[in-house]
């Protein structure tokens, strides 16, 4: 049976529903999001970090009280304006996962912490012990998607790719030796994108919050969205992106 999973990215929540941020209010955003996200029904829920701007346990319990309405099993990883100690104590609710690998059916989720706790600027980093984690969790040769918070993949632009996992080259050689690490996704670059590299697909995803001003965006692009995900039994899989008019 194929599997389908919203991915969330960015949603930079605030200290209370109604403030603001660089001109939105991420709350109503992500409320509009989540009503789309209720349409077209996800098995599972991926959040993929930078949920609260400044790691306010209050920007959590807005989350919790968004999402739990719709009864989706959450998977969440934090990203680099989380604090994670308080995202682990806040995320408690039954619903909520934070494991570093899972079986979803015929595939399996792999988490992986690309947070850096002495990060200038916003950069990221993958822990030796996660790499390691990693490569063991790849022995199992079952199709594999792989979440993390900050771009493997440099994007092109020199200011953002300062902010890129900067042990790259090490996740990059795990994955090219992985056949059957068939997508990786992220967030942190408030914008899509879609590379192959080899057999692996690696996409970044809107955020639910505020895009990356490109020159050449179209009026669309601007507008807050998620990824939807739609794992096959074969280790194939579709993906689209969905934008919501706020």
């Amino acid at each position: 049976m194929s599997i389908t999973i919203a991915q969330l990215t960015d949603t930079h929540l605030c200290c209370y529903p109604d403030a603001e941020l660089r001109g939105c209010r991420p709350w109503h955003r992500l409320k509009a999001v989540m009503q789309r996200v209720a349409q077209v029904k996800p098995d599972y829920l991926l959040l993929t970090g930078d949920i609260a701007d400044t790691g306010s346990p209050s920007a959590y319990q807005q989350l919790i009280d968004l999402i739990s309405p719709l009864q989706i099993p959450t998977y969440w990883l934090s990203g680099n304006h989380d604090c994670p100690s308080v995202m682990a104590e806040a995320l408690v609710h039954p619903l909520f996962h934070a494991p570093p690998a899972v079986t979803l059916g015929d595939w399996q989720l792999v988490l992986l912490n690309s947070t850096l706790p002495t990060a200038r600027f916003g950069e990221g980093e993958i822990s030796q012990h996660s790499l390691q984690s990693l490569a063991k969790i790849l022995e199992i040769e079952r199709p594999t998607l792989i979440a993390l918070h900050h771009h493997p993949l440099p994007f092109g632009i020199d200011w953002l790719d300062q902010m890129q996992v900067q042990n790259a080259d090490e996740l990059l050689a795990l994955i090219d030796r992985a056949s059957q690490v068939q997508a990786v996704v992220f967030g942190h670059i408030h914008t899509t994108f879609h590379q192959q590299r080899g057999n692996t697909h690696f996409y970044g995803s809107p955020s639910t919050c505020l895009q990356l001003d490109l020159p050449q965006a179209m009026p669309k692009d601007k507008q807050p969205g998620f990824r939807l995900l739609h794992l096959h039994p074969d280790g194939t899989h579709q993906t689209a992106i969905y934008r919501v008019v706020v």
